[in-house]
């Protein structure tokens, strides 16, 4: 009998100890996935491709109703709900945002009652950038596409350019647009004609480029690569060039560069999980981080307003950051949103929020 109870043992043991290898070898397939896929990456924003569980749309406004830093509670004040949401860009008394396919134009004169202008559909709805009369969309595997607003109840679609990779973000400046292109890094297009945009200069190496911002003759590319900031020279559109970078981490599955907001000589990075990183740039060539502040959610999309930040962190909604003292942020302000918040744009009093559900005005 004991003989046989050693036996049962020395067999529960080896089973035990033999399911080591297995478990471990599956982690492994599971990281070799994500490095593989990344587009579908938990919790990567449909910018990058679809993520069939972040349901609906939501985009939340929010006034800061203290006039000091340190009293700047938010109040929700108006929304706009419909299909799913995952980008806002507001100019002027106009806010543009993504329901489902159409790319929403809304009035928001008056925050409490957003009212619809117009729509268009569009292949791709991502990040959104306004100039003049024209919105610069954003759409992914299609591209950049260009729309006319200059009569915001008829937006009409008038060019667009198929890089081949996947747009994650655009911005504008004079007759330039500059492309975060994951996997092909920075493109700049002529679109001096929107109706036939044209690739003039691209950065030589490969970038998993997730969101570009602009600041004088430089570019900030958020690169998945190095997991953190790319500084590119763009004083010539034609002939692009890295200057520096800063690394924000070691890159990890859960630790990536989604979002850049500029002001003066700082450049504030959503890190995700790494919460925001505030790198000074006024040296292009040797950026330092001079400040951090880890948010309690993932930190995805961020806006700069005079002393604030602006944080859209995922299931903890809308933080709110003050930066007066670069090396010592302090969260004066939050708002939870009933989505995931993924984006911010902050215009005069108020942010606007898109959280996947809707958009929400604080």
């Amino acid at each position: 009998m004991q003989v046989f109870t050693k036996f049962l043992l020395l067999t529960l043991l080896w089973s035990l100890v033999a399911a080591e290898p297995s478990a471990a070898q599956t982690t492994s397939q599971k990281q070799w996935q994500n490095e593989r896929s990344p587009a579908y990456r938990f919790p990567r924003m449909p910018r990058e491709g679809p993520v069939p569980f972040l349901p609906g749309s939501r985009a939340a406004i929010t006034k800061r109703t203290a006039s000091t830093a340190r009293d700047s509670n938010t109040t929700l004040i108006g929304r706009w709900i419909g299909g799913a949401c995952y980008r806002v860009a507001v100019a002027g008394t106009k806010a543009y945002f993504g329901n489902g396919l159409y790319l929403m134009i809304a009035d928001v004169s008056d925050p409490g009652k957003p009212t619809e202008l117009g729509r268009v559909l569009l292949p791709g709805i991502g990040n959104t950038t306004v100039s003049g009369n024209l919105a610069y969309v954003a759409t992914g595997a299609d591209g950049l596409r260009i729309i006319d607003v200059s009569d915001p109840t008829n937006p009409t679609e008038v060019g667009f350019l198929v890089t081949g990779g996947w747009v994650s973000d655009v911005a504008v400046s004079e007759k330039y647009a500059y492309l975060a292109v994951y996997g092909e890094g920075l493109r700049i297009i002529d679109v001096s004609d929107p109706t036939n945009p044209i690739e003039v200069g691209i950065t030589e190496d490969d970038y998993l480029a997730n969101d570009v911002a602009l600041s004088g003759d430089h570019a900030y590319v958020a690169d998945e690569i190095i997991g953190g900031l790319r500084i590119i020279d763009v004083s010539n559109p034609a002939k692009p060039f890295e200057v520096g970078f800063f690394k924000t981490y070691t890159p990890a599955f859960t630790d990536i560069p989604f979002d850049l907001a500029v002001r003066g000589n700082f450049v504030y990075v959503a890190d995700q999980n790494n919460g925001v990183r505030i790198i000074n740039v006024s040296d292009p060539a040797n950026p330092t981080e001079v400040g951090f502040f880890d948010t309690e959610g993932s930190c995805w999309g961020v806006a700069v307003s005079g002393d604030f930040v602006y944080v859209a962190d995922g299931i903890r909604g809308l933080r709110i950051i003050f930066v007066a003292i670069p090396a010592s942020p302090i969260e004066v302000g939050f708002f939870d949103t009933a989505g995931l918040a993924g984006n911010v744009a902050v215009s005069g009093n108020y942010a606007y929020v898109a959280d996947n559900t809707s958009i929400s005005i604080q």
